[in-house]
């Protein structure tokens, strides 16, 4: 197992710390610029939503290869945008899945490194606590603890299986310590490499700007607002969130294409995934679904809490068509003529 392919081990920042590097060094001198190129290229890889491979085959390739990831935590902090923070998480953990497949026992050395002792020579016997924390952010059924063979804490997965744990261990790790402190003299230092990233920040965030149409956002009520600015931020929403906002915007007259757009700034979007879900909740097999009343929403933690109209209604689609009158030309006059 190469070491450079798994920056985030502590073996890599061991080998990072003997090495006896400043960080001004990996700023100031020619030597590292291929370094800090990378680092930047796997910022701009991570927006892309794939790193591109480094070339690391020389002792000195490698090493680069090493430093180019503390330096990326760095720039990534600089820029502490939200969006790229999750995306980058989820880039380096796509890189490492990619990296994994020509794995045999540096398998279980990584997977030791993340928390994860698998027992056996695969199919591999996993403790349930040390699986849960990975698999509790997976979706699919069957990753839930009640779809598996346990059996005296332990449980089965297969090869294909251990590396997606790993993955997603992996991308909680690297998103976990950051941002990283930095300071300003460092950012504008590698202003150079920023420049770029900066620019394709604000072409992601051109491209993926959320367009309701003829929708009337301003008569969204405040938990619709905060689920979107979510999602505009490439926050993953809970599943009761989810489903409440896209039963919404459903009723509202918004097309499933519409609504799968919205969640392309996920950081693990799966169009197929999604048109699945979006399209089940339209209704594609049978079924039309309705958001949850406020009160639902609430048990759930949804409910960011309440205006004035929320405290007259009982449900976001009433609110939204109480508001959505309010808003027409003429309905404050109207409605002050009917009072006196």
């Amino acid at each position: 197992m190469k070491v450079s392919d798994y920056p985030f081990t502590q073996e890599a920042a061991e080998a990072v710390r003997s090495r006896n590097i400043s960080l001004d060094s990996l700023l100031d001198k020619s030597l590292f610029q291929t370094v800090r190129s990378r680092a930047a290229e796997r910022l701009r890889g991570a927006i892309a939503e794939v790193i591109p491979e480094g070339r690391a085959s020389s002792e000195s390739e490698q090493l680069f290869e090493l430093l180019s990831y503390p330096l990326a935590r760095v720039m990534v902090s600089c820029l502490n945008d939200p969006i790229l923070l999750r995306r980058y998480a989820l880039a380096e953990a796509k890189l490492a899945f990619r990296r994994m497949q020509h794995e045999k026992e540096g398998l279980v050395v990584l997977a030791n490194d993340l928390g994860i002792n698998p027992q056996g020579q695969g199919p591999w016997k996993i403790h349930f606590s040390e699986y849960i924390r990975p698999a509790h952010r997976m979706h699919s059924p069957k990753w839930k603890l009640t779809n598996r063979d346990l059996s005296e804490g332990y449980l089965t997965v297969t090869d294909v299986e251990l590396r997606r744990l790993l993955e997603e261990a992996i991308r909680e790790k690297v998103l976990k310590g950051l941002p990283v402190s930095v300071d300003e003299r460092i950012c504008q230092g590698l202003e150079e490499y920023l420049a770029p990233v900066k620019r394709d920040l604000e072409a992601l965030a051109a491209k993926q700007k959320i367009d309701l149409g003829e929708v009337k956002e301003g008569a969204f009520p405040p938990c619709i607002k905060k689920m979107l600015s979510e999602v505009s931020k490439g926050i993953n929403l809970a599943h009761s969130a989810r489903f409440a906002l896209v039963s919404f915007l459903l009723q509202i007259n918004m097309t499933p294409d519409e609504v799968i757009a919205l969640f392309a700034t996920s950081p693990d979007f799966d169009q197929d995934r999604t048109r699945y879900q979006v399209e089940h909740i339209a209704g594609a097999t049978g079924t039309r679904y309705k958001p949850p009343a406020c009160a639902t929403m609430a048990t759930y933690g949804n409910c960011p809490g309440e205006d004035d109209l929320c405290r007259r209604i009982r449900h976001p689609l009433s609110y939204y068509e109480r508001r959505s009158i309010m808003l027409k030309p003429g309905a404050i006059s109207s409605a002050k003529e009917g009072q006196t």
